[in-house]
């Protein structure tokens, strides 16, 4: 497939997407195309050049594009479902969406600082296929905490992806343990072994991490953790929530109130670190002595070498 094509497709999605969900008539899908020079390169977008670009894109990318019989206008199917932020359909459009804005202000590259792609993306189409096919992979791991240059072959059953904080991390099954997180970049020698396994009937990638915030799941149980915040960091969370049950529970001038029902793991512990002194945990208490401890050994570090955590002793 060529570049120009893949552009198309691109820009086909992004304008009926941006059309909303009265959809956009082909005489107006037309007129658009047309006062796009560097895409159209002057061609008319006619009926047949529109189906099967249509056609295309379902293929492509899963993306179905129906048609208003009463008004003639065409819009995104089951864009209902695109109300799930974390959901790959909405990842998907949005993506295609941005690509294609980017494409059409490339004279603005300069301009328009990203971040990089996450890491381990190499070894991503290996995964795919194995996904697809149910087969298990092998590869060599060699975990951070291990320290060195020590790895261990290993040989997974592969569930699921995530993408977090600019990292992919599989999801998969080793032998008889438990399911495990494994990060891409730290994976060496990936290949497919051709033995299939059956992916559990009931399994969900969304349920299996719906009470985490991040990667790690751990042993702690999903619970209610309460959080007051003051009122400018509550404008952030009120924007971009940490988690999916996220409730503001109460609204003060001065300060607010976030619940959420997950699992106090690691991550997430992380997450609330980087709000500092602007938020503190209400409950439940062995989150919040947690914190404090943490505070702690922050203040003594920085205190200075070895020197005790007293009054006496103030932060320099």
């Amino acid at each position: 497939m060529s570049k120009q094509l893949l552009t198309r497709y691109i820009w086909l999605v992004d304008t009926i997407y941006q059309a909303g969900s009265e959809g956009i008539t082909l005489e107006n899908l037309s007129n658009k195309w047309r006062d796009n020079i560097r895409l159209s390169k002057g061609e008319e977008y006619n009926w047949r050049t529109f189906m099967r670009h249509k056609n295309d894109v379902l293929t492509l990318f899963g993306v179905e594009i129906g048609c208003n019989k009463s008004t003639n206008s065409y819009y995104i199917v089951e864009r209902g479902d695109l109300s799930d932020s974390s959901g790959f359909r909405r990842w998907l459009i949005e993506t295609l969406s941005v690509n294609n804005r980017l494409n059409e202000s490339a004279q603005l590259k300069d301009r328009i600082l990203l971040e990089p792609n996450p890491s381990g993306g190499e070894c991503l189409s290996i995964i795919l296929e194995a996904m697809r096919d149910n087969c298990t992979l092998t590869f060599d791991y060699q975990p951070f905490w291990m320290g060195g240059n020590v790895s261990s072959l290993y040989n997974v059953e592969p569930y699921a992806l995530k993408v977090f904080k600019r990292r992919w991390y599989l999801l998969g099954k080793y032998g008889d343990s438990p399911l495990k997180i494994y990060a891409l970049d730290r994976m060496t020698n990936i290949d497919i072994e051709f033995n299939k396994f059956e992916l559990p009937e009931n399994f969900s990638a969304e349920a299996f991490f719906s009470t985490c915030f991040g990667i790690f799941v751990g042993d702690e149980e999903p619970q209610i953790i309460r959080l007051r915040v003051d009122a400018q960091q509550a404008k952030y969370l009120r924007t971009l929530p940490l988690h999916s049950s996220q409730k503001e529970e109460e609204t003060t001038d001065s300060h607010s109130v976030f619940s959420y029902f997950l699992r106090p793991t690691f991550d997430f512990i992380q997450e609330l670190l980087t709000m500092g002194e602007r938020m503190e945990v209400l409950e439940p208490k062995s989150l919040r002595k947690e914190m404090a401890r943490i505070g702690r050994e922050i203040a003594n570090k920085h205190r200075g070498k070895g020197k005790p955590d007293t009054d006496n002793n103030p932060v320099k």
